[in-house]
């Protein structure tokens, strides 16, 4: 269909970073999961063909799910008129504002984390990577360290919340 394998090769891998998303926006909408599969495949066509539109510089997830609400919407708009079915399009519209919102402070978060992780000693960081990019459960890892299951949990607990209070701090401090 296009000329250019690169731009259907980034398409292809932006679609796949963001599917989950798309689904989940909608089904969140339509509340059925063969709707939202049906739903999602009608996403996918509209935004293989509008691609061409996109702007890279701006944020795929964010354009796919407007997108996904949209088409979720007229669908539940078309199953009202056949029968009594769904959300007002008041409702729609505060759903898609929390989705949104949702999204962006979800984005800014992860933004903030790299700053954040690199404000830990190497020590941790290097748990941390062993815990999140390892294939080993944390009972081996556990058993490997001679530690304690709990030990190894409580540290790892430890790590998440000075990251989120460090999230936190960056994120009050930007506003």
């Amino acid at each position: 269909m296009w000329e250019n394998p690169t731009l259907e090769a980034e398409f292809l891998r932006s679609l796949g970073t963001s599917y989950r998303a798309i689904y989940a926006c909608s089904l969140a909408i339509v509340g059925n999961a063969s709707d939202a599969d049906d739903i999602v495949q009608d996403v996918c066509l509209i935004l293989w063909q509008k691609y061409h539109e996109f702007d890279p510089a701006t944020n795929f997830r964010k354009w796919a799910c407007t997108v996904a609400f949209q088409v979720a919407k007229n669908f539940v708009r078309k199953q009202r008129r056949r029968k009594s079915f769904g959300f007002s399009d008041e409702v729609l519209s505060r759903l898609e504002q929390v989705r949104s919102g949702a999204s962006e402070l979800f984005e800014l978060r992860r933004d903030f984390l790299g700053g954040c992780l690199a404000k830990l000693s190497a020590q941790e960081r290097q748990f941390l990577d062993q815990c999140y990019r390892s294939e080993t459960s944390l009972v081996a890892k556990a058993q490997a360290q001679g530690a304690s299951v709990e030990t190894v949990y409580s540290r790892l607990k430890r790590l998440r919340r000075k990251l989120a209070e460090c999230i936190d701090k960056t994120i009050e401090r930007s506003l």
